[in-house]
Order: C-alpha cells, then sequence, then structure tokens
C-alpha cells in the first residue's frame, strides 16, 4: 500500500475526485506512473498523477478536467497534460490507450483499497513495465529512469513485495510485447539481472 507519509494528501484528494469523475461517466482508466508503484507498494515521493485511459474518449476526459478547473497544456492522439491555475490541483499527465492491447490493459486493472488513496484502479504491473518499454522506445532520452523503474517491480515481484490483488509478472506477454517495440535484447537483459537464484533441488524437510 501507498506510504502515507511521502504522498501529499492534497494529491490524494484530488486524484479521489478525477477518478470518481471518470467512473460515473463509464470511462476505462488506470493509474500509472509513480502512483501506481505506490500501490504495488514501494511508494516514491511525486506531485503528479499519470493516468492511463481510453484513447476515444479524450474529448470527453478534457471536458472533465477543464470543469474540474485544468488548463489543457498539450493534447495529442496519445498523450494529454494537464496544468491548474498556480499549480493547486497539480499537474495531470494522460496517455490515451486505443489499440486492443491498450484496452486490455485497462480491462485487466486492479480495483484496490488503499490507506493513501481510497479506492483506485491501478494497471498491473506486467503493463506498467509494458508501458516502461513503449516509453523507452518512443524517447530514448527515457531509457536510464524507465530501466530503474522495470528493475525495481521485477525485483519487488521476485521478493513477493508487490501487493496480493495484483496479478504476478507475465513475462512471456511482456517479452512478447518488447519485440514489437524492438526491445526484446533490453528486456532480456533486465529479466536476466533480476532472476533469482535458483532453489535448490532435492532439499526436503518437515
Amino acid at each position: 500500500m501507498a506510504d502515507a507519509s511521502i504522498i501529499s494528501p492534497k494529491l490524494s484528494k484530488v486524484l479521489a475526485i478525477i477518478t470518481d469523475h471518470l467512473r460515473r461517466e463509464d470511462i476505462l482508466f488506470g493509474l500509472i506512473g509513480a502512483m501506481a508503484r505506490a500501490v504495488y507498494g514501494f511508494p516514491r515521493y511525486t506531485s503528479d498523477i499519470d493516468l492511463a485511459a481510453e484513447g476515444r474518449q479524450a474529448d470527453r476526459i478534457r471536458m472533465i478536467l477543464e470543469k474540474l478547473g485544468y488548463r489543457c497544456f498539450q493534447m495529442t492522439r496519445s498523450f494529454g497534460q494537464f496544468h491548474s491555475e498556480m499549480g493547486v490541483l497539480g499537474k495531470i499527465d494522460l496517455l490515451f490507450l486505443s489499440a486492443p492491447e491498450g484496452i486490455r490493459m485497462l480491462e485487466n486493472r486492479a480495483t484496490v483499497q488503499d490507506d493513501a488513496f481510497g479506492e483506485v484502479d491501478v494497471i498491473q504491473p506486467t503493463d506498467y513495465i509494458i508501458l516502461k518499454l513503449m516509453a523507452i522506445a518512443n524517447n530514448p532520452d527515457r531509457t536510464a529512469g524507465d530501466e530503474a523503474d522495470i528493475v525495481s517491480v521485477l525485483k519487488a515481484s521476485e521478493k513477493g513485495q508487490i501487493r496480493v490483488e495484483f496479478q504476478g509478472i507475465d513475462r512471456d506477454r511482456i517479452l512478447k510485447l518488447s519485440e514489437r517495440f524492438r526491445q526484446t535484447e533490453r528486456m532480456e537483459r533486465l529479466l536476466k539481472t533480476t532472476a533469482g537464484k535458483p532453489k535448490a533441488k532435492g532439499m526436503f524437510f518437515l
């Protein structure tokens, strides 16, 4: 669960308001980025809210956020960035997913009860990694930070530190999608560096 001590209470309230409006409009969405990591169980400080949502709902989402006091700073087919006046409500970064694989990620999200965020919809750890690979493919300048995020999720999964509400890491699916992004070699390397030591065979005790 998210560590409430390093998550701004204001940010948590803003997230609750936004997600409530999106749910009322039946818009598929999922928390991604640093706040998703926080819900998985290993938080870090952030002042932004990162969400993935249906691309076909981009205009409706824009209307919702503008009614809540946000101004659209940038909007493309795949990305939206919203700022609030004087930064009062923070910044919202939106990743719009439109392909079948992207919609599958949203449909497969987990709804969890979190101490810091309340009830929140969060992308699965496997999909978090896939989106990080896509980000690296689209912008190599992000490589160092996104690789570190991927490794942290893989290590946490290996150690059983990710909350039980989430599915385990699907390595086959990650490798399948990494091929599409031409990131197979990178992903295989990251998987090898985070793989646990093989367990000894024939060591049984009662």
